[in-house]
């Protein structure tokens, strides 16, 4: 079944969902370096541009953190540095250096996150894969 589309965002929303993950990733979200781009966890459509679904990573789309997204798509969705276009990017777990330690958090669009269990990170992504949604 096909859902409604996305209400399409305005250019100052978008302006703010990126001023809002700028904030929450002055470094970047898997090595902690520097020269952060912001990123698109799912690929870029209409209404997606939102600080669930933005995080900062090093480098461009081949170089860096940003270049391992790109070029390592699986991995990318394992660890939530890429979200599925079926998936919300709000219940979509991802890996965030936090302290110098990877933790899985779910990030929300008012620019923070809640910590989950390793455990609930796995049950999320590998429940949809396996079609036992809840």
């Amino acid at each position: 079944m096909i859902g409604q589309r996305a209400p399409a965002l305005t250019p100052a929303q978008e302006r703010e969902a990126y001023r809002i993950a700028t904030e929450r990733d002055p470094a970047c979200v898997r090595c902690g370096g520097h020269g952060v781009t912001r990123d698109h966890r799912q690929n870029r459509q209409r209404g997606n541009t939102r600080p669930s679904n933005l995080q900062g990573l090093c480098g461009s789309g081949t170089t860096g953190c940003h270049g391992w997204k790109t070029g390592n798509p699986e991995a990318a969705r394992n660890t939530g540095f890429a979200v599925p276009r079926f998936a919300d990017p709000a219940e979509w777990p991802g890996l965030r250096l936090q302290d110098g330690h990877p933790i899985w958090v779910l990030y929300d669009d008012a620019g923070g996150w809640v910590e989950i269990t390793p455990a609930e990170a796995k049950q999320r992504i590998e429940g949809v894969e396996d079609g036992h949604c809840e």
